[in-house]
């Protein structure tokens, strides 16, 4: 019965033998010279605007109580509680998780109780910057959760990220959104984050949209697939498309890739081949140097970038823009570390 006693009032007191003790000079009768605070509970304020009472009572010298005492409240960190309160009451206010020390003082004499605030989180909401993705690009997601008050708790640990659908888009353990290229549906994803805690697991979700990667004034394009590879098929998952626009003097593309064993060495246009086998390279897809195995590169090619074949000059732009529009006589190779003699494949088609 103590012990339950002890853990709903705790009282604090300090002692100053009838004395003040900066002066040492004795109490006179009504001043202060002990003060004693307490609280129904010291257990962690768990949510913004929770509130708790604390207590003085201030006595003499003679131990008796002073009558009307006005005692002056503070608090050591109002970002975390804050407390007003005149007299022998004041109401303690939470802000934000932290400790902070409440004070009560006349005079010199004062006391101070320790008032922690641990917010609960009951609930979390996920959202993302944009909800469509044009493949290729990424998205931020951001999470907050609440607490019992509906209030906004900005930093959560244990959070984790599942997408369902990871051929369409990709989530980091940081939240990042990658929409990846693909050409199988859905092109979508629910993305859910988890936040896991000491005997508790919150979940929210957020949908995901992949936008089309396509210019818009694309004539050709290709769908690279580890099966189209020749003169046999690889065993791989990667998958790509590769635009391709006729603009004067160059031609620009954009490749989409996905799933790849590695990040892409080179690709290049091979041509002609009517008999969907191996044909000889006749562009080089200038790529830069990726670092990753999904991505997006846009660049150009020109007549300096076609090779010769078979001993004989190399054909014109114009020769090559030709060749495109026969399908299936060209068709796009893409080659990684893994797989050297190429990783996806597509045929060339004239789509516009």
């Amino acid at each position: 019965m103590r012990s339950a006693i002890a853990s709903v009032l705790l009282i604090v007191t300090v002692a100053a033998c009838g004395h003040d003790r900066s002066t040492d000079v004795p109490s006179t009768p009504d001043e202060v010279a002990q003060i004693t605070l307490s609280a129904p509970t010291l257990d962690p304020l768990t949510s913004t605007g929770d509130t708790r009472t604390v207590t003085a009572t201030a006595t003499d010298a003679t131990g008796s109580p002073v009558t009307g005492a006005q005692l002056t409240w503070s608090t050591s960190a109002p970002s975390v509680v804050t407390v007003s309160g005149s007299g022998t009451s004041a109401v303690v206010t939470a802000v934000d998780d932290g400790t902070a020390e409440i004070t009560a003082s006349s005079g010199r004499v004062e006391r101070k109780l320790t008032i922690t605030v641990r917010r609960r989180v009951v609930s979390i909401n996920v959202s993302a910057r944009d909800t469509v993705v044009v493949a290729g690009e990424t998205t931020q997601l951001t999470v907050v959760g609440s607490d019992a008050r509906g209030q906004p708790i900005m930093r959560l640990a244990g959070l984790q990220f599942v997408t369902s659908n990871p051929f369409s888009v990709d989530v980091t353990q940081t939240g990042l959104v990658t929409a990846l290229f693909s050409p199988f549906n859905p092109m979508t994803s629910v993305i859910r984050a988890f936040l896991i805690g000491d005997g508790f697991v919150l979940v929210d979700s957020v949908v995901i949209r992949v936008g089309s990667a396509a210019p818009p004034d694309f004539q050709f394009a290709a769908l690279l697939l580890p099966e189209g590879v020749r003169p046999e098929p690889v065993n791989a998952v990667g998958q790509g498309v590769v635009f391709f626009t006729p603009d004067g003097a160059q031609v620009r593309f954009k490749m989409l890739w996905a799933l790849m064993t590695g990040s892409p060495v080179s690709a290049h246009i091979h041509g002609p081949d009517g008999d969907d086998t191996v044909a000889d390279i006749l562009v080089d897809l200038p790529l830069g140097t990726p670092t990753d195995n999904q991505g997006v590169v846009s660049g150009s090619f020109s007549a300096a970038n076609i090779r010769s074949q078979g001993g004989r000059p190399p054909v014109s732009l114009d020769s090559v823009v030709t060749l495109l529009r026969r399908f299936p006589f060209a068709y796009v190779d893409v080659h990684s570390a893994l797989f050297p003699d190429g990783e996806m494949r597509g045929a060339v088609n004239h789509l516009r």
